[in-house]
C-alpha cells in the first residue's frame, strides 16, 4: 500500500496558520500540498517543505454558491480531495490532513496507523456532537473499497446541488462529506465527545493536535510569536565575551504576518 498525504492552502492561510503546522509533519508516505493559486507571486511556495501542486478550483454549478466566500473556501478543500482520489496511483491510499494540524510525535508516525483494513469507502471523524458532529482533520479514502468511485461522485454532486447544500446545517466540507457518506463510513472516533476533541478521541490523538476553530488558531499564532520573541531575546542577550558578539540578520520577515 502506498500512502499519499494531501492538504490544500493559499498564501493567506500559509502565512497565518499552515506554516506553523505543516513544517512539523514527519509522515510515512508521499506528501503533496495543493496550492489554490496558479499565477501571481509564487515565491512563497518555496517555503513549503513538501511537493507542491498548483490547482485551479472550478466554479460550482449553482451561482449563489460562487458568491459566498466560505462556501468557496471549503469547496476548494473538498475539490482537492476529490481530485487526488480520482488521479491516485495503483494501490494508493489518499489521506487528507488539515493544514492546521501540528504533529506532536517526535519520530515518523508508524505507517500501520493509516493502513486500517476497514471495509467502507471512507474513514471519518464523527464525534456525535449533535449537528456539529463531523470533523475532517483527518479523512482516509479506502482504495480497496469498490464503492469508492460511487462515493466520490456523490461527494462531488452534493457540492453542486443547491438544494442539498442549503439543507445542510452549515455549508462546510465536513457537513458535505458526512452527508455524502450517510451511514456508510468508518468512524475514526473511539466514542462520543465534543467535536473540538475529535482528533484527541481517536487513535491519532497521540500524534497530532488540531488547532480547530478561530480561537485555537489565534492561540497557535500567539504561542509561535512568543517562542520567536524568546529565541530572539536569548540570541541578543548581552555578553561581555566579544567572541560572542555576532551581528544578527533581521528576523522581521520570519515573523508571522498579520492581515
Amino acid at each position: 500500500m502506498n500512502l499519499h498525504f494531501i492538504t490544500s492552502i493559499n498564501k493567506e492561510y500559509w502565512d497565518l496558520t499552515a506554516k506553523y503546522c505543516i513544517s512539523t509533519w514527519n509522515l510515512p508516505g508521499r506528501v503533496t500540498v495543493y496550492v489554490e493559486q496558479t499565477e501571481g507571486d509564487m515565491k512563497w511556495t518555496n517555503e513549503i517543505p513538501f511537493d507542491v501542486e498548483l490547482i485551479t478550483v472550478p466554479s460550482l454549478k449553482w451561482q449563489a454558491g460562487n458568491t459566498r466566500r466560505k462556501i468557496l473556501k471549503f469547496w476548494g478543500k473538498s475539490y482537492t480531495q476529490i481530485r487526488a482520489v480520482q488521479t491516485r496511483g495503483t494501490n494508493e491510499r489518499v489521506i487528507w490532513l488539515d493544514a492546521d494540524m501540528t504533529q506532536t510525535f517526535d519520530d515518523k508516525i508508524p505507517e500501520q496507523e493509516f493502513e486500517s483494513g476497514f471495509k467502507e469507502a471512507v474513514g471519518l471523524l464523527n464525534s456525535g456532537d449533535h449537528e456539529d458532529c463531523w470533523e475532517t482533520g483527518i479523512v482516509i479514502f479506502n482504495q480497496n473499497c469498490d464503492k469508492l468511485g460511487r462515493f466520490i461522485k456523490r461527494y462531488h454532486d452534493s457540492w453542486n446541488n443547491e438544494e442539498t447544500m442549503e439543507s445542510l446545517w452549515r455549508p462546510y466540507d465536513a457537513q458535505v462529506i458526512g452527508y455524502a457518506a450517510e451511514k456508510n463510513f468508518h468512524n475514526l472516533c473511539k466514542s462520543s465527545c465534543t467535536n473540538a476533541d475529535a482528533i484527541k478521541n481517536s487513535q491519532f490523538g497521540q500524534y497530532f493536535t488540531h488547532w480547530i476553530n478561530k480561537e485555537n488558531k489565534d492561540l497557535l499564532r500567539d504561542l509561535n510569536n512568543k517562542a520567536n520573541i524568546i529565541v530572539l531575546e536569548e540570541l541578543t542577550e548581552p555578553n561581555n565575551d566579544d567572541s560572542h558578539n555576532i551581528p544578527l540578520h533581521s528576523t522581521q520577515s520570519e515573523e508571522p504576518r498579520e492581515t
